[in-house]
């Protein structure tokens, strides 16, 4: 039996931290702050469990939105700039990781086989710490201001589909019937 160290003690560290016990490890979990706080890691991004999130972050024309994510205060992207020049060559690898439907269609089979189980197994995760009822069903939605914007998302949704998403379209009046 080994002693394993786990930095964080957010879903991904107690998770593994889980694992290695039931295999017969010794483990200790290293944590700076009170797990599951509002400064911690899964705090804002542990509430979506979601097997259609098979699109990788980087995607064909993405760097031509950059210049639009850096002049918006709010938007999801900012950067030191005294720290570009060592953020440059990942920034590269980045952009071309998705530079082609290829690489989007890759990266989504890839992405699949982690994702489509995720919804069961938090479940399960959730149910023997005795905290299943905080596991619920209720569907992804995604909304679109038009038709055009939809379209705009063609390659995304076709990894989709031939990840196995299945989806529902809706029209204004059934979309507000389902959510007014």
């Amino acid at each position: 039996m080994s002693h394993v160290v786990v930095i964080g003690a957010g879903v991904v560290g107690l998770a593994s931290a889980l694992e290695l016990l039931r295999d017969g490890h010794a483990v200790t979990i290293v944590e700076p702050a009170v797990p599951g706080d509002e400064q911690s890691a899964s705090y804002g991004n542990g509430t979506l469990l979601n097997p259609s999130s098979v699109i990788p972050m980087s995607s064909p024309g993405l760097w031509k939105k950059v210049p639009g994510y850096l002049m918006d205060p709010l938007g999801p992207l900012t950067i030191r700039w005294s720290y570009l020049p060592r953020l440059l060559p990942w920034l590269r690898r980045f952009v071309q990781a998705g530079s082609t439907p290829d690489k989007v269609a890759a990266t989504g089979r890839a992405l699949r086989p982690l994702l489509a189980d995720a919804p069961a197994l938090h479940r399960k995760l959730a149910d023997e710490a005795g905290v299943g009822d905080l596991i619920t069903q209720h569907g992804v939605l995604f909304v679109y201001p038009d038709r055009a914007a939809f379209a705009a998302e063609a390659l995304s949704w076709r990894v989709r589909r031939d990840n196995g998403v299945k989806w529902l379209e809706l029209d204004q009046d059934e979309l507000r019937q389902r959510e007014p």
